[in-house]
């Protein structure tokens, strides 16, 4: 079989970036696009040279390929390992839906350490559109949250002291604003709001409820805070304190003018420690 290296680059560049594309949302990590490009251009060059010298396909250097691929994609990442083992999870099951497909056809889909499909380059391009489109509708956000419209990405929250990394949960179902200045209200896990208070010294009683919370806090510090009400189901509402952070930056940089209320002990069940509308 003659195989053009340009096109086994090209295939498996596309492959790979569908790939990560899938584990970032599976995972419900937020990663810029031009990362995994580059990953997944490196996972191309090394299926090509795998081509040229077959003794570089190798399993262990695939399971290294694999990895190294993730690295550079999510480092960073809080969740670096799960998302590489759910990288790895997606990459054997493509594998195995090429190979499968391929005996089907009577057709070699895998080469070497990669993919090739010898179909013109317009099918090939539909199909990774039609791949991204399905992967942003079945896998956005956290593994543990499929619904249409949610999205986990991270934020840095600063408050005196104290900052803290964690991951947002944006939720097409929460509209919740400051009141006076109409401000989006990120509602963080109790343990997370308590870690950040304690970076301006606030340490308000659990076992109070929020506006209790509030009239005991001192003046010195009262003035950070606030109330804001919320409803929810099975509920007829509520107040939650809320804390003016002196700033909140999401993953690539870029500032978010909100403030912070005190949510429940178990707000994301370790999936994410915020939760925000989109």
């Amino acid at each position: 079989m003659v195989v053009y290296l340009d096109v086994l680059f090209g295939t498996n560049l596309l492959m790979d970036y569908l790939t990560l594309l899938a584990a970032a949302r599976l995972g419900g990590v937020w990663v810029q696009r031009l990362r995994l490009l580059l990953a997944a251009a490196l996972g191309g060059g090394y299926a090509a040279l795998a081509a040229a010298w077959p003794t570089l396909a190798a399993r262990p250097l695939q399971l290294l390929a694999g990895i190294s691929m993730c690295v550079l994609a999510f480092w960073g990442q809080r969740a670096l390992i799960r998302v590489c083992a759910l990288y790895l999870v997606v990459a054997a099951a493509f594998a195995g839906l090429a190979a499968a497909l391929g005996h089907a056809a009577g057709r070699t889909l895998l080469y070497g350490a990669g993919y090739y499909f010898a179909v013109p380059l317009r099918v090939l391009l539909l199909a990774g559109a039609v791949g991204y489109a399905v992967s942003g509708v079945l896998l956005r956000g956290d593994a543990r949250h499929g619904p249409i419209g949610r999205e986990v990405e991270q934020m840095t929250v600063r408050f005196g002291t104290a900052a803290r990394t964690l991951r947002v949960l944006h939720d097409t179902g929460s509209e919740l604003t400051e009141p006076v200045t109409g401000r989006t209200v990120l509602v963080l896990e109790q343990g997370t709001a308590q870690a950040l208070l304690a970076g301006r010294g606030i340490a308000p009683e659990q076992k109070q409820d929020a506006a209790a919370q509030l009239a005991a806090l001192p003046p010195e510090q009262a003035r950070w805070c606030g109330l804001v009400p919320y409803r929810a189901v099975g509920t007829t509402g509520g107040l939650l304190l809320y804390f003016r952070p002196d700033s909140v930056r999401r993953a690539d940089g870029t500032a978010l003018d909100c403030v912070c209320a005190v949510g429940p002990e178990n707000l994301g069940q370790g999936a994410y420690e915020g939760l925000i509308g989109v």
